[in-house]
């Protein structure tokens, strides 16, 4: 039966803590004294540089009308130099540098155009000059038959009259009359001395000597013959001998005239230049 009401019986709980025994042991540390911390060194500080005082800002002043600028005195005054002015007898010329550089330019070019001026009117007037003395002044006078025929030069006009010229008044023309030509320079000289009787002066001029000269003043050298040869060429320079009523006209039908005498008068051995006799003379321009 004790067994039995054992079983019956509930079980005793268990009494819990109440507050105050739970919070016991919080309150003992709080009552406990907290241990004082050991103070940290103090560092020392470095002393503060002296800052200088910020500048007084004075208040801007109103903005009013400007009051006019006093005239200027005498001590005062400054004026812009001239481009020329004269100093006590002298000539003061005031100019930028940029200006006198370019003066100095122009008138630089205007020297050297001047200066190639005069030497293309120089070489013009030498150029003149050496025509009318390689084609005039300086000719030949027709030599003995055994002259070295590379000695020849060009033949030059000469004074002829005008009876000698066919009734033609001295002329300043630019064309030779080509009277004959050979391979032999010996064949021309009894016609020049036939022509010569009859008052027309002629020279003899080798075919390489024309063909330099018309080289050296550019003129058309296409209508002269090749190789070696010879001319017999009057002295004197014509008009256009082929236009009647020129002066040269005159003295190629004199020459025409004076040729047909020269019939029978070759020396043997020598070409007789038979049949035409030089009626076939022609003009020959030189300049």
């Amino acid at each position: 039966m004790s067994r039995s009401r054992s079983k019956s019986e509930p079980k005793a709980k268990p009494e819990r803590p109440g507050l105050l025994e739970r919070l016991r042991p919080q309150l003992e540390k709080l009552r406990r004294p907290k241990a004082a911390k050991p103070a940290a060194p103090v560092e020392a500080k470095e002393p503060v540089a002296d800052r200088p005082a910020p500048p007084i800002l004075k208040p801007p002043k109103p903005m009013g009308l400007a009051s006019p600028a006093a005239a200027p005195g005498p001590s005062q005054t400054w004026l812009k130099p001239k481009a020329v002015q004269f100093n006590a007898g002298r000539i003061e010329i005031s100019l930028p540098y940029q200006i006198g550089i370019a003066i100095g330019l122009f008138v630089i070019l205007i020297l050297l155009t001047v200066f190639r001026l005069g030497q293309i009117d120089q070489k013009s007037r030498y150029t003149d000059a050496g025509r009318a003395s390689r084609a005039g002044a300086e000719g030949p006078v027709t030599g003995p038959a055994n002259a070295d025929s590379t000695s020849s030069e060009r033949p030059a006009p000469s004074e002829n009259s005008a009876a000698s010229a066919g009734g033609a008044t001295a002329a300043a023309g630019d064309n030779w009359i080509v009277i004959a030509r050979s391979q032999l320079r010996k064949d021309l000289e009894p016609v020049s001395g036939h022509f010569k009787e009859h008052g027309i002066e002629t020279g003899i001029v080798a075919f390489e000597k024309l063909r330099a000269y018309f080289a050296d003043y550019g003129l058309d050298a296409s209508s002269l013959p090749r190789g070696d040869g010879y001319f017999l060429v009057t002295r004197q320079t014509y008009d256009n001998p082929d236009r009647p009523g020129t002066d040269g006209y005159a003295a190629k039908q004199k020459i025409i005239e004076i040729g047909a005498l020269y019939k029978g008068k070759a020396p043997q051995g020598y070409e007789s230049f038979a049949p035409r006799y030089f009626s076939d003379a022609y003009g020959m321009k030189i300049n």
